[in-house]
């Protein structure tokens, strides 16, 4: 009997980015902890610098954002030994301080692979139609 080996890297970067629209929108705060680095930082559509605190504070402490849907696609994974650059398409619904919004984004992910586990540690969002 053969030992079953592991998934490629690009299997499980995609699984990851999937498993983080799936966190988002049930408030699986450790899965979104675990999978983002906590020296993470973003560029977001208007140019704006954002940490993982920022990210994480208006769903999980000040509680005014919702994540009601969020659907990822055009997964594209390029792997540079223990660095991958990720790039799709985001399509969240939501609200936030009970206004909706409905943003569809492309974005590019940086991860690392840290004792054994992929993190994303910088990140890139453009607002598309």
């Amino acid at each position: 009997m053969q030992a079953q080996s592991a998934p490629a890297p690009e299997v499980i970067l995609t699984e990851i980015q999937q498993g983080l629209a799936r966190a988002w929108v049930a408030g699986d705060r450790a899965f979104i902890e675990q999978t983002i680095a906590p020296d993470w930082t973003a560029v977001g559509p208007m140019g704006a610098s954002t940490t993982r605190a920022d990210l994480l504070a208006p769903m999980f402490e000040q509680r005014i954002q919702q994540v009601q849907e969020m659907v990822i696609d055009d997964v594209r994974v390029r792997v540079f030994g223990a660095t991958a650059i990720v790039t799709g398409r985001t399509h969240v619904v939501g609200t936030i301080g009970g206004a909706p919004y409905d943003a569809r984004l492309r974005f590019t992910d940086v991860f690392v692979l840290r004792g054994g586990r992929w993190q994303a540690i910088a990140s890139h969002g453009s607002l598309t139609n």
